[in-house]
């Protein structure tokens, strides 16, 4: 690896018969008019002041092209600064020829094209596939049929318009404050050992905004001698299906659903790392998996899909609901889909009883903080018994909860949707909008607004005479329920008007005819007219989200308590006597046993975590003794787990066993609230 200080026009740019080719594992080019003003003043600064002007880093490999007569380097780093300076400079050329400046003009053609080369290395910068069209486009003055969205052509106008504004300064000038540009020339060789992926985390580890998909796909793609290749079979391949801007979003849910932990924004490149380097010996291997994978979110976010209407429809309400964790089981779903383990009739029957299964919960402010974990482990629940169809096992295992992950009955979902705020909630204008949309014929309400008919203005004069004496206590309780609201378009027209008002107006003009049958047919506005729309109404919504109904393998006793993990119990001179944990509800009659029975029920569901754990011979937090490993003789009391070879500590007092569940709980990834008890006292 060489290092040197270099003046960025004389010694970088300057040099015949060399390009700049950017790898395709490189992001696209994305400097905005905010980064590009300010290299313009700094450039202009360093004129005015006399002085040089740091520019940052450039690294690059020498390439396949090495010759006597062309030399190409792949740049590693600095490639948004390299493309602008060079947007710039021929910005200043189309200048100099219109203001027939022949000494600018002549200086900056050399810096901008090789000469005596072919055509096709005559420009002296390649940028990756999408950005080498606009700027080839720009350097052949093609400018109509550049695109306006691209930021090649953006930056362009910009730096047109700017140097026009400077009334004070000529071309020279700028050319001049350029020249005054200096940056740090890493040169890589892999010959020499130079590992340029580790060099690129170390920069960029230091604060340069790099997203999760440009690490990712730099990772894949660097040092791939098929990069090329992988690049457009795959890479392009998923930035076309899902979109540039989702490309990241789509990582996570992918990890998500393939680790055991939690994926976040700040984790997830060493996840994946971690992940690949466990899983995959080829790039073009976990590669595979993301194109088929993101063939699937596509669809879950309705883009590119290969699915019919009835699967596309019942997916958008998933993303409607901002039910998104709900993609790690459905990846799965999908992909038994595929592999024709599913059809597309018990695809359907999944999704209709898992929005079903989300509307119940949102309406019914079900906590959300352990679905994550609950449907990161739900598939390998299902499967764990491979008799039977997969719908009936996932509508049992989830109907037969004693957690609070169980699905809510209709009871229950009515009394929600009649007495509990539905206003402020993500699924209130998707809930009206499936009541008045359920008949064959469809009216577009994605520009109308959700409308209270007793208004949201408290101590209306006009409305407390509307509704009587018992106002006060109508306004607590029904003002943003089900019973009061609608949708139309005529919002601020509505306003506090008095009901006959309302009335005319929402007859006139509203074509939600379902939902404002029975305001168009009320005479007044009362708690009894709220109450009766709400049951009207209710009883539609659940008859929209109704679900196949299957027989259940057991009932839950209703008065059946049963203590959480974490609950500040003392559990001196107490018996367990099950434990509930993700649907599975296993008998016990001591400490140890349920221990020994959660561990073994883990390893079904986790086993690469068990293996992990096992390796690491794992400690508990503030205790210096093995408490998973592979070797029995370090470990106190071993047991072995389901003849896996892995150990666990047995000798444990009943406080020490349940901090050890609740500790492999958290480590799995899911929710200590999925993990529920009952004890008896001695």
């Amino acid at each position: 690896m060489d290092t040197n200080k270099v003046k960025v026009i004389s010694d970088l740019i300057e040099k015949n018969q060399r390009i700049f080719k950017i790898p395709v594992y490189q992001r696209n080019y994305d400097w905005r008019e905010e980064q590009c003003r300010k290299l313009f003043n700094d450039i202009i600064q360093a004129y005015k002041n006399d002085r040089k002007h740091f520019l940052g880093i450039l690294v690059y490999i020498k390439g396949s092209v090495d010759t006597s007569t062309l030399s190409e380097v792949l740049v590693v780093d600095g490639q948004q600064r390299l493309t602008t300076l060079y947007i710039l400079l021929k910005v200043l050329l189309d200048c100099a020829e219109n203001n027939k400046n022949e000494s600018v003009y002549n200086e900056v053609k050399e810096y901008i094209y090789n000469r005596r080369c072919s055509e096709e290395f005559k420009i002296k910068l390649k940028p990756i596939q999408a950005d080498n069209i606009q700027l080839k486009k720009l350097m052949e003055n093609k400018f109509d049929e550049m695109l306006s969205t691209s930021n090649i052509t953006r930056n362009y106008k910009f730096f047109n318009e700017i140097i026009k504004e400077s009334d004070d300064l000529e071309l020279r000038d700028i050319l001049d404050g350029m020249k005054k540009l200096e940056m740090v020339e890493i040169i890589l060789d892999k010959s020499s050992g130079d590992d340029a992926q580790i060099i690129f985390e170390s920069i960029n580890s230091t604060g340069l905004e790099l997203t999760l998909a440009d690490l990712i796909r730099n990772f894949l793609l660097m040092d791939d001698c098929n990069q090329d290749r992988l690049y457009q079979e795959y890479w392009l391949f998923i930035e076309d299906k899902i979109g540039h801007d989702e490309v990241e979003e789509f990582l996570i849910q992918y990890l998500n659903s393939r680790s055991t932990n939690k994926i976040t924004r700040k984790n997830a490149y060493e996840k994946f790392k971690i992940y690949y380097n466990n899983n995959f010996d080829k790039h073009e291997a976990i590669l595979e998996e993301l194109k088929k994978y993101s063939k699937y979110y596509a669809a879950f976010i309705g883009k590119k899909s290969a699915y019919s209407d009835e699967i596309n429809y019942l997916l958008n309400s998933f993303q409607v609901l901002e039910q998104t964790t709900i993609y790690s089981f459905l990846f799965r779903v999908f992909e038994d889909h595929e592999n024709r383990n599913l059809s597309d009739y018990d695809l359907i029957r999944i999704l209709t009883f898992l929005r079903s299964y989300s509307i119940r919960r949102i309406v019914c402010e079900i906590p959300s903080n352990s679905l994550r974990g609950f449907y990161n482990g739900l598939y390998d629940r299902i499967i764990k018994n491979i008799e039977g169809s997969f719908y009936v096992k996932l509508v049992q295992l989830i109907s037969e909860l004693n957690t609070k992950d169980r699905i809510l009955d209709d009871e229950e979902f009515k009394s929600s949707l009649i007495y509990k705020d539905l206003y402020k909630k993500v699924a209130c204008k998707y809930l009206l909008s499936e009541i008045e949309n359920h008949t064959k014929e469809k009216i577009d309400l994605s520009n109308l607004n959700i409308e209270h008919i007793l208004p949201q203005k408290e101590n209306s004069i006009i409305w407390k005479k509307e509704i009587g004496g018992n106002y006060n206590e109508v306004y607590e309780k029904y003002l943003h329920t089900l019973g009061n609201l609608t949708i139309t378009g005529h919002n601020s027209e509505l306003g506090t008007k008095k009901f006959s008002e309302k009335k005319r107006i929402i007859k006139d003009n509203s074509k939600a005819n379902i939902l404002n049958k029975d305001i168009i047919s009320a005479d007044c506005w009362n708690e009894k007219v709220i109450l009766d729309r709400a049951n009207r109404l209710s009883d539609i919504i659940i008859e929209l989200f109704n679900y196949e109904k299957v027989d259940l393998n057991y009932k839950s006793e209703k008065n059946d308590e049963l203590v959480k993990i974490n609950d500040n119990l003392s559990l001196r001179k107490t018996k367990p006597y099950k434990f509930v944990f993700l649907g599975e509800e296993i008998s016990v009659k001591t400490y140890v046993e349920l221990l020994d029975k959660f561990i073994n029920l883990l390893y079904e569901i986790k086993p690469d975590l068990l293996r992990k754990l096992a390796k690491q011979e794992y400690m508990m937090t503030n205790s210096n003794s093995i408490y998973i490993g592979y070797e029995p003789s370090k470990i106190r009391k071993a047991r072995e787990i389901s003849n896996s070879g892995i150990f666990y500590e047995s000798n444990l007092s009943s406080e020490y066993i349940m901090m050890f569940v609740k500790k492999l709980i958290v480590i799995s990834g899911f929710d200590i609230e999925d993990f529920e008890f009952g004890i008896k006292i001695n």
